[in-house]
């Protein structure tokens, strides 16, 4: 968002002018170098409460996303899939599952009194999930007997344990191609996965008395695999790769891979399964994430976002009968509890609990008002050389989300008949989502992207701008402070109640006029995962499923790779 000022008018047709701290030639699109937050002032500014049960010992010990276990938990309730635990919480009843069988004398320790799993349970209900306390209990044993079953050769197991875009290694890696960094190492997700196998084993040192470890090892099952899937050639350089990070991680020493602001996407090509077929009735089930950073008290403060977490959260009960119990909202105004802050880690754990589980007929909606940014592009998939971030309040310290990973976590995962509504008011946001379609209004059609990856889910985004634009804040008729594009569309959406507003196209143009009318110059666009018809789809937020369309799912052919940027926190907004 462009604007920060303040401004006693009530009257929603005033923009508010003033530039914030970034730069005034974002008006013109022009990107200027980003002004780090100043951390410490948001520090002073923030004093967060953690749940209870938070400190203890095992919830402090390491996730697979390098998170501790409090913190990768705790934004979302538990997640399930056809009735079976997934996601995070399931990912720690199974850690500390393994962590009594691998730690001798454990059960002596006061630190781990009530047991490991004990902790997380308790954990649960200091999050305020308690419900799921039995599915927890549930889960402990079964992954109790699953550990103690005997060792096979060729086991995988570590290959079912979780990437950070929320897909199980297996998955993740089977069309990922092992790729080597200037310092000669493998990075990427072979090189995360090696990494999180590495640190499997130090932080359970008694792992090969597990049966589905003991035969391979968890670092050899993935050098197994990359051989596997026809990539031995490289199988020297990830165990190089491994042993660095053995003698890092004993020495306390930085990790020679990991990078929190490098994501690979991976790319494969595939035939649906499924194309045209009829749509499905809505499930009733409905999910919702909505996120408003005003990074307060640091040098990139915005004032209307959280506002518009608030806006959207009431017209989605109103309007579509969505609720609060499926909801979660990450805000940093007015906001005391560390598991509701929206730092990367939260944003990202609620974007997999968003899409776990999904299935035909559920309906989901993710939104987020913050700054956007760009930065140099790793490959020419961008027409424009630029990716397109969205910047957690914690981004600073943190890193950014890049466009391709939230695709990757957003919209691969979705099978055909699942519907999710995207909203992303911030600068440079055109593209923020990669879907492979875009509305020309002049043209009245879609217009597909220079390198298209099909998916199977029915989605659509509504960004605030285009990417070479900033998006504005704006007032509501209540005199609040809000996002100009958030405020049009939802202003739309109030007055069309009754009866929705029409094609896609249709809302498209009347928020589009609102924000003309209210002297703004930046211009909504309209995305899509599926090329439908229109005329035949009104927009509805749950409701008017499409199924899949595409006859291949999947990206046809990888971008060609661009130099390494020497400096990957660069970013213009």
């Amino acid at each position: 968002l462009d604007s920060m000022g303040c401004s006693s008018s009530s009257d929603a047709s005033e923009p508010l002018r003033q530039p914030n701290s970034a730069s005034s030639s974002q008006k013109s699109g022009t990107a200027a170098p980003a002004k780090p937050a100043n951390s410490k002032a948001a520090a002073r500014s923030v004093k967060l409460q953690r749940p209870k049960g938070y400190d203890a010992a095992f919830l402090q010990r390491h996730s697979p996303s390098g998170e501790i276990w409090a913190d990768y938990v705790a934004a979302a309730p538990p997640a399930f899939e056809r009735g079976k635990l997934t996601g995070p919480w399931a990912e720690a009843v199974y850690a500390g599952v393994v962590f009594e069988l691998t730690n001798d004398g454990w059960d002596q320790n006061p630190a781990f009194a009530d047991g490991p799993v004990g902790y997380v349970i308790e954990y649960l209900q200091g999050c305020g999930y308690g419900t799921h306390a039995q599915a927890l209990e549930q889960a402990e044993e079964k992954y109790r007997q699953e550990l103690e079953r005997p060792a096979h050769e060729g086991s995988r197991a570590f290959l079912q344990h979780r990437a950070r875009n929320g897909q199980t290694w297996k998955k993740y890696l089977e069309s990922a191609k092992a790729v080597q960094d200037k310092a000669g190492w493998v990075n990427g997700a072979w090189g995360e996965c090696i990494t999180a196998a590495v640190i499997f084993e130090h932080e359970n040192p008694g792992w090969e008395r597990l049966g589905p470890y003991s035969a391979d090892g968890p670092a050899g099952q993935v050098l197994a695999y990359l051989q596997d899937l026809g990539q031995g050639s490289m199988v020297r350089l990830l165990e190089k790769t491994e042993e660095a990070t053995h003698k890092a991680v004993e020495q306390g020493g930085k990790l020679p891979v990991f990078d929190a602001t490098y994501y690979q996407p991976p790319v494969k090509i595939a035939q649906a399964p499924q194309v045209g077929q009829k749509p499905p009735r809505p499930s009733g089930r409905k999910k919702a994430v909505l996120v408003g950073c005003n990074y307060p008290g640091t040098s990139a403060q915005l004032n209307g976002c959280v506002n518009d977490v608030n806006r959207w959260r009431g017209l989605l009960m109103n309007l579509y009968g969505f609720k609060q119990q499926d909801m979660v909202c990450l805000t940093d105004s007015g906001q005391t509890s560390s598991m509701h802050y929206p730092t990367r880690n939260n944003m990202l754990n609620a974007i997999r609990w968003l899409v776990e589980g999904a299935e035909p007929g559920d309906v989901l909606f993710f939104q987020f008002s913050g700054h956007g940014a760009q930065r140099e592009a790793d490959d020419d998939s961008e027409l424009d050389g630029m990716d397109e971030l969205l910047l957690p309040t914690d981004y600073n310290r943190a890193g950014m989300i890049v466009d391709h990973e939230l695709f990757d976590l957003l919209v691969v995962p979705l099978p055909s008949g699942c519907k999710l509504t995207v909203i992303l008011d911030c600068c440079h946001s055109g593209s923020a989502l990669d879907l492979p379609f875009v509305w020309e209004e002049h043209r009245q059609s879609w217009n597909t992207e220079r390198y298209p990856w099909h998916t199977a889910g029915d989605v659509q985004m509504f960004s605030g701008c285009e990417d070479e634009q900033c998006s504005m804040d704006a007032v509501t008729r209540q005199g609040l402070p809000g996002g100009a594009m958030t405020t049009a569309m939802c202003d739309v959406l109030e007055e069309h109640a009754r009866k929705p507003p029409g094609p896609y196209p249709a809302l498209l143009g009347a928020m589009t006029n609102v924000l003309q009318e209210r002297g703004f110059d930046q211009r909504p666009r309209l995305s899509s995962s599926q090329a439908f018809d229109v005329m035949q789809k009104p927009f509805h937020v749950a409701d008017f499923i499409v199924p899949n369309l595409n006859q291949q799912l999947g990206q046809l052919r990888r971008p060609a790779p661009k130099p390494q940027r020497d400096d990957p926190f660069k970013m213009y907004w």
